[in-house]
């Protein structure tokens, strides 16, 4: 059987927008893995609703830039001006939207959708005190027998590092030790 990598919100964006070159070169590695039919890329429901919520998050910011905002106006702009959010996103949601589909459906990544047990849930949300984002995704990655969950965000990869095989790729000791343990044996 083989093994499964799970693609966290943060690993996906920072390949699509190369915001971090090693990440991206892992990410590049275990694409091509994947084409070779040597491991399986995931992702769940939730982190794909995540990613659409960022990439609009970021093609707004985006925009505010190019109007010379500070981050500080940026921000209250986003909560504030729902009306000019909503404008400047539907402006790019095409765009936005073939970039998601393309990284999915172009690489073959499996998106894991169904909860079966909701106490996982309860133990993620009460017991590690998780967000329902972040538990929704670990849970999912739990009850698919996901092999290696990667993220960049530090504060999971330490809540759930005794759950699952994970990865903080955005540290270089577990950078390495993903490199060095799990794709050069693949």
């Amino acid at each position: 059987m083989l093994q499964t990598a799970f693609l966290d919100t943060n690993v996906i964006l920072d390949f699509l927008y190369r915001r971090n070159r090693k990440v991206h070169s892992i990410v590049s590695r275990l694409l091509k893995l994947q084409r070779d039919g040597k491991i399986i890329l995931a992702t769940s429901v939730p982190n794909f609703a995540e990613l659409i919520d960022k990439n609009m998050e970021i093609c707004f910011l985006g925009w505010c830039l190019k109007k010379k905002m500070s981050s500080d106006e940026a921000v209250r702009k986003r909560w504030r001006d729902k009306k000019t959010y909503k404008s400047v996103c539907r402006r790019n949601r095409k765009k936005l939207e073939n970039q998601i589909k393309e990284f999915i459906n172009d690489n073959g990544i499996k998106v894991f959708s169904l909860i079966e047990n909701d106490e996982d849930l309860y133990n993620l949300i009460l017991g590690r005190n998780l967000s329902s984002q972040d538990s929704l995704a670990v849970s999912i990655a739990l009850q698919n027998d996901v092999t290696f969950f990667l993220t960049n965000d530090s504060d999971l990869f330490i809540e759930i590092n005794d759950l699952l095989d994970a990865y903080n790729l955005s540290d270089e000791k577990s950078r390495s030790q993903f490199r060095d343990d799990v794709l050069e044996a693949l």
